[in-house]
């Protein structure tokens, strides 16, 4: 399994959800987690399921374990688990969704903790539920209060950490969407380590991110 680029998507910008069908990531991912205000998230749903979603490509990054049975509902194909820290969090995960799915809901841990690195092998070896991994530098750079330059150095070792144990795991976000030499040059350094593809926060940035994730 390989992601070249995965657009995340606000689930309370209709505009943005529709918009997204119109483009080529490997895989949309709309948020219900942090992009959307509290007071939107239940309003998010509704959206969601007014808009022509292609559940083929789609995973939901939810923002609780209350989302799950929406999730299951409308018959997505998998989750984005935000903060995954451990096998047990996993197996908490994999008792709900028995309940309500359909179908067997595949799981992308985001690893955005230093507990999350650190059980790292045993998240990687749920095989019953997880092919694949994604790596969250943003939300592991602020817990500890690591400021991470350009040239992303500070977070190579973290990286490198996480290729170790999975197969073309998904890459974190490049937040200046505007710096599109900035974005090419984040793609390339993941790409030589062994990932497979990287989280898009805007159009401009998948077929950049398609293409270099698509050379030998």
């Amino acid at each position: 399994m390989k992601y070249r680029s995965v657009l995340f998507v606000p689930g309370h910008e209709e505009k943005k959800i529709r918009k997204a069908y119109t483009l080529n990531p490997d895989l949309i991912v709309i948020d219900l987690e942090s992009t959307v205000p509290d007071l939107e998230k239940e309003n998010a749903k509704k959206i969601i399921q007014t808009c022509d979603v292609n559940k083929e490509n789609t995973y939901i990054r939810i923002n609780s374990s209350d989302d799950l049975s929406f999730v299951c509902d409308e018959k997505f194909i998998g989750i984005f688990l935000p903060f995954t820290e451990s096998k047990e969090q996993l197996l908490s995960i994999d008792s709900l969704l028995k309940k309500n799915e359909k179908f067997k809901t595949d799981i992308i841990p985001i690893i955005e903790s230093q507990k999350g690195l650190d059980n790292l092998k045993e998240i990687c070896n749920f095989v019953e539920r997880v092919k694949i991994i994604s790596f969250g530098s943003h939300d592991l750079a602020k817990s500890i209060n690591l400021k991470v330059s350009d040239n992303e150095n500070e977070i190579l070792e973290f990286r490198k950490l996480i290729a170790k144990f999975s197969k073309n795991p998904i890459d974190t976000s490049y937040l200046n969407f505007k710096d599109i030499d900035g974005f090419k040059r984040s793609c390339k350094i993941v790409k030589d380590l062994g990932f497979g593809g990287k989280a898009c926060i805007h159009p401009n940035q998948i077929e950049i991110s398609n293409e270099i994730f698509n050379e030998k």
